[in-house]
């Protein structure tokens, strides 16, 4: 049984959210592990294997990167692991090199800028997913979802940078072993 027969809902890349949450909902509370509290160990288990079933299928079919490469799945095509059955074209590897070059380079203006542009490209990534799905374009959509995979990444690495960045400009005592940021009580002023 596949995750959208799980939660009874048809294969698609697009997917009605407010549909899945209903569906995830209806399964969990049909299935739920407490329904047979009473029941013999294997029913019980059963019921836990089930419940975790419903909440894999969840989790990976509401976020469009893990739909596009669970689909890709059933489709015999491995994606966004260690053993992928399709490398990225040699096209999308420069292009993320640029993206992590622009990132490394660029001040908090710039990775504003940069971070907007790849919000925009994961948009139109996700767009181009579903129409390639629809066409069974299989080879096309496996590149679009590790574009997809590599822009989401590059994404974190600006919210990492800029988390590291907040961090360095926030003053900080030693205390011991740990490092914690400076707190400035209200009666010391600045």
């Amino acid at each position: 049984m596949n995750y959208f027969e799980i939660l009874n809902l048809p294969v698609a890349f697009d997917l009605d959210l407010r549909a899945l949450d209903a569906a995830y909902f209806k399964a969990q509370r049909e299935h739920h592990p407490d329904r047979v509290a009473g029941k013999r160990a294997h029913e019980r288990q059963a019921a836990l294997q089930r419940s975790g079933d419903i909440n894999a299928a969840y989790e990976t079919l509401k976020s469009p990167l893990k739909r596009a490469q669970y689909l890709l799945s059933l489709q015999g095509i491995t994606v966004g692991t260690d053993n992928d059955s399709v490398r990225p074209s040699p096209g999308l590897l420069q292009e993320t090199l640029e993206w992590r070059e622009k990132i490394e380079e660029s001040d908090a203006e710039k990775l504003t800028k940069l971070d907007n542009s790849l919000k925009a490209m994961q948009e139109k990534s996700t767009v181009l997913i579903a129409s390639h799905y629809m066409e069974s374009r299989w080879e096309m959509m496996t590149q679009e979802t590790l574009r997809l995979r590599y822009i989401m990444k590059a994404r974190e690495a600006i919210v990492i940078l800029r988390r590291g960045k907040a961090e360095d400009a926030c003053p900080r005592a030693m205390d011991g072993d740990t490092v914690r940021p400076l707190r400035v009580s209200q009666d010391e002023g600045l």
